[in-house]
């Protein structure tokens, strides 16, 4: 990408936005064509059956070519297998990450996600955001339970790993939540969770899945609207904005080069606490590169025009946006 581009296109390419319906927006399409938005986020209400979804992707694809810097979009997904899969008819649908965590089986798991990468990457979707990375050692959390691939940070570590290579034959993987969503007994969903463990527990046990993805070579990173103390010492702050999270622990300690993506921020961690428009800002200045927002067009508007203010009035500095767009683009020249 051209780095003498405005501001304004290099702000989209930090953004990933989601819509309601079966066929591009007119929203959608001037974020695409003027924002130059980066990246599209498909849930089940964009997919009605296979061949609309190709002709969608197409279409959205398209679109890049009339934005400034005609730089194509991640079209991401979730389609972890089990219960949360975004593309249910027509296609193979993984088992759960706890089923396959139940094969210990490395050569199955990454098969299976192979398959599941292959399917996405037929229909135009070239980002899945997965694998989960979350370790199921809480039986209250509402969240993850069967999202995971089990009780054991060193079998999820290796599964997690297996997993981000198969789906990697053909898309951009995203391990999630950073650094941990599986020692909650709340849904980030609906309110904010803390996972209170000192820092030596957080390394042998949240952390380990992680650094394995991140040796593997994993593309994307997505954080988690968690709180953790022991890193974070503002009370309050979840993962997602925190500068210690995310440029120090992530960035710095574990040597992370790729691309770091938040959690969808109309979740109601984020909503009820700091606000999406906010939230967008201080994600980025903490050091995140993508920011997603799934649903709200006055939203995203906003968000969109909140952080070129905050680039001009010099509260996030234009080196950081640079760093972020050319993680973003390096991402995208991979696939």
């Amino acid at each position: 990408m051209n780095t003498s581009i405005s501001l304004e296109t290099k702000i989209g390419q930090l953004l990933m936005f989601g819509f309601n319906g079966t066929k591009v927006t007119p929203f959608l399409r001037q974020c695409i064509r003027e924002h130059n938005l980066g990246g599209v986020i498909h849930f089940s209400r964009n997919i009605s059956g296979l061949q609309q979804l190709a002709d969608l992707n197409c279409e959205l694809q398209e679109l890049t070519e009339e934005s400034p810097s005609k730089t194509p979009l991640f079209i991401a997904a979730d389609q972890e297998g089990g219960t949360i899969a975004r593309l249910t008819k027509g296609v193979a649908i993984a088992p759960s990450a706890m089923a396959l965590g139940a094969t210990k089986s490395e050569t199955i798991t990454e098969k299976v996600c192979a398959v599941s990468a292959l399917e996405l990457r037929a229909t135009g979707i070239n980002m899945n955001l997965a694998p989960v990375l979350d370790i199921n050692n809480n039986p209250d959390n509402p969240a993850i339970g069967v999202r995971s691939f089990g009780e054991d940070p060193r079998d999820v570590a290796r599964l997690g790993a297996a997993a981000m290579r198969g789906y990697q034959k053909h898309v951009a993987a995203v391990a999630k939540h950073f650094p941990g969503h599986g020692d909650t007994a709340l849904d980030s969903h609906y309110e904010m969770p803390v996972i209170s463990h000192n820092r030596e527990r957080l390394e042998q046990v949240e952390l380990l899945p992680f650094r394995e993805a991140i040796a593997a070579g994993v593309t994307g990173i997505m954080t988690s609207h968690v709180v953790f103390p022991a890193i974070e010492p503002k009370e309050g702050l979840p993962a997602t904005l925190s500068h210690e999270v995310l440029a120090k622990l992530l960035r710095r300690e574990l040597g992370f080069q790729g691309l770091i993506m938040t959690d969808c921020m109309e979740m109601k961690a984020i909503t009820d606490t700091f606000g999406t428009v906010e939230a967008a800002i201080m994600a980025i200045q903490a050091g995140a590169d993508l920011v997603i927002i799934s649903h709200s067009e006055k939203l995203q508007e906003q968000a969109f025009q909140a952080l070129v203010a905050a680039v001009k009035s010099g509260r996030i500095s234009e080196t950081r946006i640079d760093e972020a767009v050319a993680r973003v683009i390096k991402a995208k020249e991979r696939l």
